[in-house]
């Protein structure tokens, strides 16, 4: 693993971590990635003692200083912590220790957001604890909490780290020049921490000239950088400006964009490396807004063409796998008045004719959305047979 110092340790157990971190060495015989010390997250006015940047994850480490040595530690992430029974007290007793770094782990998620790898929480406690008790609740969503020895600290990194890797070593030098600005992380350093090489194009392509593009995230920098995540660079040239809503049964049409071969302009994550190596014939995108039962819901649309039904099956089996990015939507690059603020917790669905492929996310405006929501997926499955203009 390799250690960059970015700011100051913000407790006094970050030299725990540190030395922790060290003894694993570099490379990935023990661990690998690349592990950012005082990293200042977007929003945020103290930097984070650690984060670690994996192949398969991003884990904040977070200190939290006890005033004394404990055999026991409760600690819930909300509620009262209590050390070997009796209930922490700080200057302010009703706040959690935990919560500061509930609130940097959720920057740090923003900032990370469009690589769609998993963001863990780990908080380490000093000077030493010997056994913790967390809510199952906790565990569940990936946080830990533990006196960082190196062999504890290895072992719980590894359990909240996703399965397998999902990150290239070229996405990974996008993001961190992101994270990191004034450090360099050329491949091959970022290969032998455990990074894989992107894939090369399919032999079998068309021998057409293709547009080269810069790999994820130098593109995304260089072209236009949006504070608090790593996504596509953004071209409108040749954008339909958005016209007077349209209403197509039962659709109102809020907004359309002709993107042309644009496509790997307007993608993030694993799909926009593959569309950087194979290049589409036309990319558009639109939103529209419906409804059921009165409930009102965004939708975004796009649909990608390319010149054969193989590249577009193969398209479409990368863009339907969860993490592996997918289309920017037009709300992250131009504004919807009334519309939904995201589409996080998107229900997503595709369908591809011949050469054409069409990508479908569907959220509530107005109230949380889930992807599993079944009148969601009801209007994604439909919008799958609305005729665009």
């Amino acid at each position: 693993m390799r250690l960059v110092r970015l700011g100051d340790a913000q407790s006094a157990v970050a030299a725990d971590v540190k030395a922790a971190l060290a003894s694993w060495g570099g490379g990935d015989a023990v661990l690998g990635g690349v592990a950012l010390a005082g990293y200042l997250p977007p929003g945020r006015s103290r930097p984070v003692d650690m984060v670690l940047v994996l192949p398969n994850a991003v884990v904040v480490i977070a200190g939290v200083d006890l005033p004394d040595p404990a055999m026991r530690l409760d600690a819930p992430v909300t509620g009262q912590w209590k050390i070997d029974g009796w209930p922490l007290v700080g200057p302010d007793p009703t706040l959690n220790p935990a919560a500061e770094a509930v609130g940097v782990t959720e920057a740090v998620a923003e900032a990370v957001r469009e690589t769609g790898l998993p963001v863990r929480l780990i908080l380490a406690i000093g000077p030493y604890v010997g056994q913790v008790t967390q809510p199952q609740m906790d565990v569940d969503r990936g946080i830990r909490v533990l006196h960082p020895m190196p062999t504890t600290l290895l072992a719980a990194v590894r359990d909240v780290a996703a399965a397998a890797p999902a990150l290239t070593a070229e996405q990974a030098g996008g993001l961190l020049i992101h994270l990191c600005p004034d450090e360099r992380f050329a491949t091959d350093e970022l290969v032998a921490e455990g990074f894989a090489l992107a894939k090369a194009a399919p032999a079998e392509l068309p021998a057409k000239k293709r547009r080269r593009w810069l790999p994820i995230g130098a593109a995304a920098l260089i072209g236009a950088l949006a504070v608090g995540s790593v996504i596509a660079a953004l071209t409108t040239g040749g954008s339909t400006p958005a016209a007077p809503p349209q209403a197509t049964a039962g659709y109102t049409k809020v907004d359309a964009a002709d993107d042309g071969g644009h496509c790997a302009e307007h993608a993030y994550g694993d799909v926009q490396v593959w569309l950087s190596h194979n290049q589409c014939v036309n990319l558009r995108r639109w939103n529209y807004r419906a409804e059921n039962a009165g409930d009102p819901a965004g939708v975004a649309v796009a649909e990608i063409r390319f010149v054969g039904a193989e590249p577009a099956a193969q398209f479409q089996s990368l863009a339907e796998q969860p993490g592996t990015g997918g289309i920017t939507e037009l709300l992250k690059e131009r504004p919807w008045p009334g519309g939904p603020t995201s589409f996080d917790r998107a229900a997503f669905t595709s369908n591809r004719s011949g050469g054409t492929v069409r990508l479908v996310e569907t959220v509530w405006i107005g109230r949380p959305s889930a992807a599993d929501d079944p009148a969601l997926k009801s209007i994604a499955q439909r919008t799958l047979n609305l005729a665009l203009s």
